[in-house]
């Protein structure tokens, strides 16, 4: 459209048309910024940065479990390395979670011994979900989990232990309590 107006303007022009000169373009020279010699530094999160939960976690069917259980894991190094245990146990059956309680436990022996937890990302994937167990009142799920190396670092900053990442299989069941999504069991495959 536009190349067809600029044609039927230049096909309008004659050389008997009078010839009106354009002023020439005025130039503004405006200064450029001045770079700040002292730029403020955008801030970065100083350690782990907490997974954001979920909105499937709202549901209380498969996809909300999957949504659960998949938020519960990546959980996992943020609790090592941040001590910040609030959902942790907010989503832990401890009366029935072997797992979820000696990682709890865990992290409170590495606090009080002021020892640090770093690296240890983890990557969810639910290979299968099932639907609900009426004798456990839960969903049971398969999920793939890979975890890169950790390193735990004693009190003066050496490292007293490195774990090595792994990839493995695991089962977990979650129950909906009518309020929030509760961790039953984190187990190795049946």
């Amino acid at each position: 459209m536009a190349g067809a107006v600029l044609a039927s303007l230049v096909a309008g022009c004659s050389s008997t048309d009078p010839v009106i000169e354009s002023p020439a373009p005025v130039v503004s020279e405006e200064p450029s910024p001045t770079p700040d010699p002292n730029p403020t530094p955008t801030p970065t999160p100083a350690g782990p940065v907490k997974p954001e939960r979920p909105a499937d976690m709202d549901r209380t069917d498969q996809v909300g479990a999957a949504a659960a259980a998949t938020y519960f894991l990546e959980l996992y190094p943020y609790v090592m390395a941040t001590g910040d245990l609030t959902e942790w146990d907010a989503m832990t059956w401890a009366e029935l979670c072997s797992f979820c309680t000696a990682s709890r436990d865990r992290q409170l022996q590495r606090a009080a011994a002021s020892e640090t937890y770093e690296g240890g990302q983890v990557s969810v994937d639910v290979e299968q979900s099932f639907p609900l167990d009426t004798l456990i009142g839960g969903y049971p799920l398969d999920i793939r989990l890979e975890q890169a190396e950790a390193v735990i670092r004693d009190a003066a900053g050496a490292e007293k232990e490195r774990q090595g990442g792994f990839t493995g299989t695991f089962r977990v069941e979650m129950l909906h309590d009518g309020t929030n999504w509760r961790v039953l069991t984190v187990g190795t495959e049946e």
